[in-house]
């Protein structure tokens, strides 16, 4: 693929989390999403195979990668801290509120068992789970780390709903209030 090439593809893939965002999956057409990058309907197909395989390119290559990235880093760190974790997960995804957007509706969206991205959803959080099992958290003697981060997931699921709500508001300083219910002090003093 030249230069060009990745630009239009670029163009879809952007296009395509906007749609899934504001209108979910069963929502988008592809037409629609040739129609606002300037292709024809068998242009788009030509970069994304199909709509299927759009949605799982959107998931996998946009959503997932950072986030992935920060999972990875912290197996590399002597004494890591989920708090760290999730602080950087949140650092990333404030700064891209129409991934979060599309990743919230088509969460919801497939829960429906026939959903295309429902097994996705499904096995994503044990996947995240399982990765982060792996890894050897600091964290105060007694505290069950893989309870921590299904918790810990959880509201930040919420958290990250709040914030689409209301536009404008800091995702960052809205993680950090949650930080003094999950990691309560004097118990977290060290581990946080």
């Amino acid at each position: 693929m030249g230069n060009n090439d990745t630009d239009r593809r670029g163009d879809i893939l952007d296009a395509a989390v906007e749609c899934f965002g504001t209108l979910g999956y069963y929502g988008t057409s592809l037409q629609k999403i040739a129609t606002k990058v300037g292709l024809t309907k068998a242009g788009v197909l030509h970069y994304v195979g199909s709509k299927e395989g759009l949605l799982t390119t959107v998931l996998d290559e946009m959503y997932d990668r950072e986030t992935e990235d920060a999972t990875a880093d912290m197996v590399r760190e002597n004494d890591p801290l989920i708090a760290d974790l999730w602080r950087r997960i949140v650092a990333v995804n404030a700064k891209r509120p129409k991934l979060v957007h599309m990743f919230s509706t088509l969460s919801a969206e497939a829960l429906d068992p026939n959903h295309p991205a429902h097994d996705y959803f499904a096995a994503r959080e044990e996947h995240v789970v399982d990765v982060a099992r792996n890894i050897r958290w600091h964290v105060p003697d007694g505290v069950d780390a893989e309870r921590m981060l299904r918790a810990g997931f959880a509201m930040m699921d919420g958290v990250q709903l709040r914030w689409l709500r209301k536009p404008g508001q800091d995702l960052n300083a809205m993680w950090a209030e949650c930080e003094n219910v999950l990691f309560p002090l004097p118990l977290w003093d060290g581990c946080r």
